[in-house]
């Protein structure tokens, strides 16, 4: 068996529900845990393949990439969000989710670079004092979505994919399926490109599966993952991929300037 690291997030299901279902033959074993964690677990070789933040696949440079995959927006996403009681010119704290990588990089180069502002990031869990003591606050995953759709009282919403697409003109990509070194995939390859065509034919099923789960509708599941999450890895996305390591590159140090790997069999 090989272990398949994935997110507990909605957009990921039209990649992994087939083949849980078994729609898609595969030798998977699926094992789900946040986006951070998942990195680790991706380094320390407990999982041999993971869907993992962009912002940890350009700090390593040690993974290969499954062609043709991506968690990425072409605009709005509504998943990945600032939720602000100030304009963003006005931020001086800020609450980000502390499982969150490519997401809080993004919000980093939105503040600091596209509105040329450095607030304090305070890394917390989203749970009930996520805002407490902060001028606003990144949300993102299931939780990002409900946000969105239900901000609280005196909040207004920033969508950093929109932002990013407004600022960039191009697709912003939050993870995509990295391979480590030495691990042979074999038929898996292909079962990773079946699964995802076959749950794309599947998003009305997988959105009112889940509607409950993330407690929105049916309507805003099937909306999200239809007209905001987006699964190819092209040319477009991969420019975005190389403007996004740039523009984080002025903010970090540690990001790889090499061309992204492909696994290829």
């Amino acid at each position: 068996m090989i272990k398949l690291g994935a997110v507990p997030f909605l957009n990921v299901r039209p990649l992994v529900y087939p083949l849980e279902e078994g729609l898609v033959t595969n030798d998977f074993d699926i094992v789900y845990e946040n986006p951070s964690r998942l990195s680790t677990l991706l380094s320390e070789e407990k999982v041999d393949l993971g869907l993992i933040p962009v912002a940890e696949l350009l700090k390593r440079d040690i993974y290969r990439v499954v062609p043709n995959l991506s968690i990425s927006s072409r605009g709005e996403v509504a998943s990945v969000v600032l939720l602000s009681k100030k304009s963003v010119t006005e931020i001086k704290t800020v609450a980000v989710d502390s499982r969150s990588q490519s997401s809080s990089s993004l919000l980093r180069i939105i503040l600091e670079i596209f509105n040329n502002v450095n607030p304090n990031y305070v890394q917390r869990m989203p749970d009930g004092k996520f805002l407490d003591g902060v001028d606003a606050g990144m949300y993102i995953g299931n939780d990002g979505l409900r946000i969105r759709y239900s901000p609280p009282s005196g909040y207004t919403v920033l969508d950093l994919g929109e932002v990013w697409t407004k600022e960039t003109g191009l697709p912003f990509v939050y993870a995509v399926y990295a391979v480590r070194q030495g691990v042979n995939l074999g038929k898996n390859l292909e079962a990773l490109q079946m699964a995802k065509s076959m749950g794309l034919k599947n998003i009305d099923k997988i959105a009112k599966a889940y509607a409950e789960k993330v407690n929105l509708s049916d309507e805003i599941c099937y909306t999200y993952l239809t007209e905001r999450i987006y699964y190819d890895l092209g040319d477009g996305e991969i420019e975005g991929i190389n403007t996004f390591r740039g523009l984080l590159s002025e903010i970090v140090g540690n990001i790889k300037n090499s061309d992204l790997k492909f696994y290829l069999v």
